[in-house]
């Protein structure tokens, strides 16, 4: 693979940033709703070569500023499967030189491939120091450039990139990984004292998993390529364990950020309380470019996996029906011990404890109510798994997992407990509604208990997360039925996952936190350096599923199970909602 133009390797030291914790200053005023005037590649104020080498040289040792980027790059560096696995998501973060995207897509605006509009950035900044990344960001803000952030290129919403951009490019930061036992934030407080890992910018849950071991319990998603510290966190965090420990942002102690004007701060609940309450579930690359956080460790706990599939059964709408209703009853009573995900024809759950607790607490009960389910002794596909530590579970359900998403075709929608707990029959029937269009998606979140416990404003992501039983994903055509029963003054969505077609997504991702979100975003950030889609803030072009022509969305089918003599089962035929984009695979258990 070979680069048309890269500025260069960089061989210069540079003196390393020095700073001490402080609060940052407001703008003295809120910044206008019109759209702000960046200047691009083509603009006869754009930064010369000379400006560029300027800021390439000032950077650290290892630091490197690659560019200008242009369409057929992505090709060059991303697609061609000589040098690079394109479904692999954890050589994809770092392929390259920064530019290559989880969901191929989002190459281009909106992360529509119709649409052929470059999505780009003009430059990338391969930071290694905090100095490397203010550097940038000031420089961004005397050129009138805009920034956008990118660890591993998961958003579904194409945030992690824009045209005429300076990415700055977290993937080769350095870890951290420090263990702390007794971690104690500003406030002081050592009632509030925790154990924590330390995670630099860019650090994914694979090196996490591994500096933790058998030690201690994380919150993670499913996926060990993503970064623990960028859009995860800071778009909620929603893992198969939140029913116990909480969302990703509940877990956060506190965080180390440069801001859009280039300085670095701390925040947590008593140092920029605001920033720390923002950076919460307000969104990747918007309020500041998160440096390092320190992260709660749990005790460590055995984790109980139980996946089960109906098999040949998933195309009888009798027994999915049936299983749908048993579903809807039983969900809203589970133990918070439980979590994890379902779709209309199994489920994938993970228990926080013994075996011998994951059965007196659901498995016993499901079992009876298979036996009750006539014809079909031997039709469908179950196992149990028990592991150590959930640090044993993730190689397995990230190897799994593949690319689950299309972000063209990706919606979601937040299940109030109410509605599901009072009204089991309406959430029994939307269900079946999604199932039996085949327009509900393959991973479907259980929620609420101990999510459920923390106050709606204490954290940003959307006050429905906290009061919620499922999260949803679908297609358009399942989108349409949720938001027909479940409207955004009911609900609404979860930020990492809702592809970029989402209508009113202010207020479907946020709800009433928008307001306080966007007033944040004007002080600490006027002239809005920091911008990309679907950010708190954004003034640029939009699309939905409204103002996009030809998105009528293909119906996928369930597959069926071949259960091999090794007990190893293959799910063949599943196919997500698919435009020209990619092929999103759904394997529900282990051996996928």
């Amino acid at each position: 693979m070979t680069r048309q133009s890269t500025i260069r390797n960089l061989l210069l030291a540079a003196t390393a940033l020095v700073v001490s914790p402080r609060r940052f200053a407001f703008a003295d005023s809120a910044y206008s709703s019109s759209n702000v005037q960046y200047n691009d590649i083509n603009s006869p104020n754009w930064p010369d070569t000379g400006d560029w080498l300027a800021l390439s040289r000032s950077l650290s040792t290892f630091a490197v500023l690659y560019g200008p980027f242009f369409p057929s790059d992505y090709d060059d560096q991303c697609l061609d499967e000589d040098e690079l696995d394109p479904t692999d998501p954890l050589q994809v973060a770092t392929a390259g030189e920064g530019i290559c995207m989880q969901y191929p897509s989002c190459r281009y605006e909106f992360c529509q491939s119709d649409i052929q509009e470059n999505n780009l950035p003009s430059y990338v900044l391969m930071a290694k120091t905090e100095e490397d990344i203010s550097k940038g960001v000031r420089f961004a803000n005397f050129h009138k450039i805009p920034v956008t952030v990118k660890s591993s290129g998961h958003s579904l919403s194409g945030a992690s990139t824009a045209g005429n951009s300076l990415l700055i490019w977290l993937a080769k930061y350095p870890v951290d990984n420090t263990i702390r036992a007794g971690y104690v934030d500003s406030c002081g407080d050592a009632t509030m004292a925790q154990d924590v890992i330390g995670v630099n910018a860019g650090q994914n849950f694979k090196s996490i998993a591994e500096a933790v071991g058998d030690s201690y319990h994380f919150v993670s998603p499913s996926e060990w390529s993503v970064s623990a510290s960028g859009g995860f966190v800071q778009g909620g965090g929603i893992s198969y364990t939140s029913r116990q420990y909480g969302l990703g942002v509940d877990n956060v102690v506190d965080f180390r950020v440069v801001l859009p004007n280039g300085s670095l701060v701390i925040a947590d609940r008593c140092t920029n309380p605001d920033l720390f309450w923002a950076l919460r579930g307000g969104g990747g690359g918007t309020f500041g470019i998160v440096t390092h956080m320190n992260y709660k460790l749990h005790p460590v706990t055995p984790i109980v996996r139980y996946q089960f599939h109906l098999g040949d059964y998933s195309n009888n709408n009798t027994v999915v029906s049936s299983f749908l209703k048993y579903w809807a009853e039983t969900a809203p009573n589970m133990e918070s011990r439980w979590g994890g995900r379902f779709t209309w024809f199994g489920l994938d759950l993970f228990f926080t404890g013994a075996q011998f607790g994951a059965q007196m607490t659901f498995l016993d009960d499901f079992t009876a109510w298979l036996r009750g389910i006539p014809n079909i002794p031997n039709g469908f596909f179950n196992r149990t798994t028990v592991y150590t530590s959930w640090s044993k579970v993730l190689p397995d359900i990230s190897e799994a997992s593949g690319q689950e998403y299309v972000p063209e075709t990706s919606f979601s929608r937040l299940i109030p407990l109410k509605f599901a707990a009072d009204n089991v029959i309406k959430s029994y029937q939307l269900l079946e509604s999604l199932a039996f269009s085949r327009s509900m998606g393959y991973t479907n979140y259980l929620l609420g208990k101990n999510i459920n416990l923390v106050r709606d404003n204490e954290t940003s992501v959307h006050p429905s997360m906290r009061k919620s039983l499922f999260l949803i994903t679908a297609n358009q055509i399942g989108n349409d039925k949720l938001i027909s029963v479940l409207p955004n003054n009911v609900t609404g969505v979860s930020k990492n996952h809702v592809g970029p077609l989402e209508p009113n997504w202010r207020e479907s991702i946020w709800g009433e936190q928008y307001e306080r979100l966007l007033e944040i975003k004007n002080m600490i950030d006027p002239t809005k350096v920091l911008s990309c889609y679907q950010s708190v803030g954004y003034t640029g072009d939009e699309v939905d599923v409204d103002t996009v022509e030809d998105r009528l969305i293909p119906t996928p089918s369930p597959g069926k199970v071949d259960v091999t003599l090794s007990g190893v089962s293959i799910l063949t035929g599943i196919k997500a909602v698919v435009l020209t984009s990619a092929v999103a695979i759904y394997l529900l258990y282990a051996s996928c």
